[in-house]
């Protein structure tokens, strides 16, 4: 198998800047094997992830183009995907969580105030998990 986070490659679709630039600042320095990707919208993220193939795919909720929790259940519905670990990124409060719920089952949600404390753990965990499911 490949190393722990060796050549593993995650597609962040997030359209503000913000937490792009810090997104890939934890990556490089917690993750630098990790191939990092960019999209800033729910379509241009789509086809990124079908040409892409991401082990791990970190989606906000709110994008412009098509809501995050739409493009999940998109995504799940194509068995290339099965394997693909799921993060959400939310500045939405838990309580605003609600009309999403359907599509957030079993997936972990950050919230962004605390993307810092929270995202490596989590990000090693679904690595982890993907070596887990590799053949």
């Amino acid at each position: 198998g490949r190393p722990a986070g060796g050549g593993a490659r995650v597609l962040l679709i997030e359209d503000s800047t913000h937490y792009q630039n810090l997104i890939s600042l934890l990556l490089r320095q917690k993750f630098p094997d990790v191939e990092l990707r960019t999209a800033t919208d729910g379509i241009v993220g789509l086809a990124m992830a079908g040409e892409f193939q991401p082990d791990v795919l970190m989606v906000d909720i709110l994008l412009p183009g098509i809501d995050g929790a739409t493009l999940i259940t998109s995504l799940r519905s194509h068995p290339q995907f099965r394997r693909m670990q799921v993060i959400v990124v939310t500045s939405l409060a838990p309580e605003q969580l609600g009309p999403y719920t359907f599509a957030l089952q079993g997936i972990p949600v950050v919230h962004k105030p605390r993307l810092v404390a929270e995202l490596p753990a989590l990000l090693t965990q679904s690595l982890a998990q993907r070596r887990a499911a590799a053949p």
